[in-house]
């Protein structure tokens, strides 16, 4: 979703946080459509099961990062990753 542009840190512009979907044009996936979902709905779908959420972080580094490649979205300034812990409801906690 970032622009891989190394001046400024933004959403392209042809790709938007609410949309369902988007080819993605990038290596390794070229041509593929990926389906999105926002943050809210990732934790809402959890707390919709029998899951009791534990830990919710956002991370600025991102996932993957193809080598000599550098993007402004990746300085610290957006969220590029995150961690979500849910544990089955009952289950003795162990964190």
């Amino acid at each position: 979703m970032w622009t891989w542009d190394e001046d400024e840190p933004r959403i392209r512009p042809d790709r938007g946080y609410f949309e369902r979907s988007h080819v993605n044009d990038s290596f390794p996936a070229r041509g593929a459509v990926e389906s999105q979902a926002t943050f809210a709905e990732i934790i809402n779908a959890v707390l919709a099961t029998d899951l009791e959420l534990r830990h919710v972080a956002e991370y600025a580094e991102p996932f993957w990062r193809p080598g000599g490649v550098t993007a402004a979205a990746w300085q610290g300034q957006l969220p590029n990753a995150f961690a979500l812990v849910a544990q089955r409801r009952g289950a003795s906690a162990r964190l």
